[in-house]
């Protein structure tokens, strides 16, 4: 009896520290929330990361304990569904969590706590969805201001007027937004350039590579009326298929095979000429060189711009990109396998360069290519992540096509109707429910906290606002009041919300359902 009665406390003991790890993971990201939250640096051996993004965060950090894991997990699931709210579903999850060890601490069920969350869950997304409206996607400012707010809270906020319309455009670029269900973010392709400022990031016209045009031999730097050929085999003498040695007893036999190499290699080079060809891309090769210095120096006197060493992964968004078939091998080199654009050009930043294709012809799939600047690699790597989490809002909103105010407003008004809610029953699902419309009150304090305010205070007056009827009511950070955040254009994505809801519960159950770890051999 006795020991039943110590392996039940170490049980409960071992659920709350589950609990207890988890919430502590919470509570250290929880100061990054919102437009005035702090960043985090991280070190590594090899680098040092400077984010407020929790999704880069915890993926970065080290965690040993299951329940920190598991919490990293459900980050990467949020970044990965819509990309942003990554820092939200952690907040939540950790709020949810202190909620049921009051609950448990009352001598309440995990079980009956479980199904009293999923059950508000439910009531939670149908009030979400009353609060929400439909958007038109031909507006590209409704757009523009969704984008905007998600890049407020980031460490470029300064330059969200910069980002947010290149995102829009990059989005309207890539595909039909109408009519469109989804958006591949494959399709837009991000480079990266030191030197210069955060303002001069810019969508390309056409085509961006990040591979410089070779200038060994005088080749052109420039290209009108391009026909482009993206070759997948060498530009170089053949080899055999195993290691052998060749002998070469006299010199004669030694001018014999250089000359035979030459008239080899002239000979592709000259096809390459005839089929009208007058810029070349070439696959790197792993097992010998893809280009010899021999046709290298044919190419350009024939004034073919060569760009070279092109990795395998970047050929399927070039060939969608500039309409050209892949070509494999000097027989099967032919003109219908062409791409078109009326430039081709190396641009220069600083001591880097990228080749630009302008007035592409014709494209296999619609795509963008969005050029980055920044003084820092610091800055730079940030500037691209917030880039990302802007195109995926955008993704958000027409994957779902409703808009919810920001600034604490939807979960502030979700708490106050489950509250009224649970004032109608008994028992202890009212208070199961009154505690997870507690638990949501978390990200307008969080968001007030972390702005300097008085968070109490702020949560008062906007309780009162809400049950005035003043639904969009939340806080604006910049300004330090309580506003309508639908008229003042701090709005956010439906989809965001209810999938950081979802996981958040989700997690929470999960948690609450683990009494035991099990090392396996």
């Amino acid at each position: 009896m006795i020991k039943k009665r110590i392996q039940k406390e170490n049980t409960i003991d071992f659920q709350y520290e589950n609990f207890l790890i988890a919430k502590a993971v919470s509570d250290s990201i929880r100061t990054s929330l919102g437009p005035h939250g702090m960043d985090k640096v991280i070190i590594s051996e090899n680098e040092i990361l400077i984010t407020n993004d929790g999704a880069t965060i915890l993926e970065n950090a080290q965690f040993d304990h299951p329940s920190a894991k598991m919490l990293v997990d459900i980050s990467k699931s949020q970044d990965q569904e819509v990309g942003d709210g990554t820092t939200t579903i952690v907040v939540l999850c950790g709020s949810l969590l202190s909620s049921c060890l009051n609950l448990m601490k009352k001598g309440l069920s995990r079980i009956k706590i479980a199904e009293s969350f999923r059950f508000s869950l439910r009531k939670t997304q149908e009030i979400l969805l009353k609060i929400a409206f439909p958007v038109d996607l031909k507006q590209k400012q409704i757009l523009y201001n969704a984008a905007f707010s998600s890049l407020e809270s980031k460490i470029i906020s300064t330059h969200s007027y910069v980002f947010a319309p290149i995102a829009v455009n990059a989005i309207f670029k890539i595909t039909n937004i109408e009519f469109a269900s989804d958006i591949n973010l494959k399709n837009v392709k991000i480079l990266k350039k030191l030197g210069g400022i955060i303002e001069q990031t810019e969508l390309l016209d056409g085509l961006g590579i990040d591979y410089p045009v070779v200038k060994s031999f005088g080749g052109p730097l420039k290209i009108r009326n391009a026909k482009i050929a993206l070759i997948q085999f060498c530009l170089s003498p053949p080899n055999t298929d195993t290691d052998s040695i060749v002998v070469i007893e006299s010199y004669s036999s030694m001018d014999r095979i250089l000359r035979e190499e030459k008239e080899y290699l002239t000979g592709i080079c000259r096809k390459i000429k005839s089929s009208g060809c007058n810029v070349l891309l070439v696959q790197k090769s792993i097992l010998r060189e893809a280009i010899s210095p021999l046709c290298l120096q044919i190419l350009s006197q024939m004034k073919i711009m060569i760009i070279q060493d092109i990795e395998r992964e970047e050929m399927s968004f070039i060939c969608d990109s500039l309409g050209c078939i892949p070509i494999v091998d000097i027989e099967s080199f032919s003109s219908e396998k062409f791409g078109e654009a009326d430039v081709v050009e190396e641009k220069s930043f600083h001591n880097e360069k990228i080749t630009n294709f302008c007035g592409i012809k014709k494209q296999f799939n619609k795509t963008a290519t969005i050029l980055i600047r920044g003084s820092n690699n610091l800055l730079l790597e940030e500037a691209v992540r917030s880039f990302r989490d802007a195109l995926c809002v955008i993704r958000s909103i027409i994957r779902r096509r409703y808009l919810i105010g920001g600034g604490g407003s939807a979960e502030i008004e979700v708490a106050c109707v489950l509250k009224n809610y649970a004032k109608g029953i008994t028992g202890v699902n009212s208070y199961c429910i009154t505690a997870f419309a507690n638990s949501l009150e978390i990200i307008p304090y969080t968001l007030a906290e972390n702005a300097g305010l008085e968070p109490i205070d702020i949560i008062s007056q906007l309780k009162k606002h809400h049950y005035n009827g003043e639904k969009a009511a939340g806080i604006n950070i910049r300004k330090g009041i309580i506003v309508n955040m639908v008229k003042e254009n701090i709005i956010s994505p439906l989809l965001v919300i209810t999938s950081a809801m979802n996981m958040a519960v989700e997690f929470v159950i999960q948690i609450l359902k683990i009494d035991a770890i099990i090392e396996s051999v």
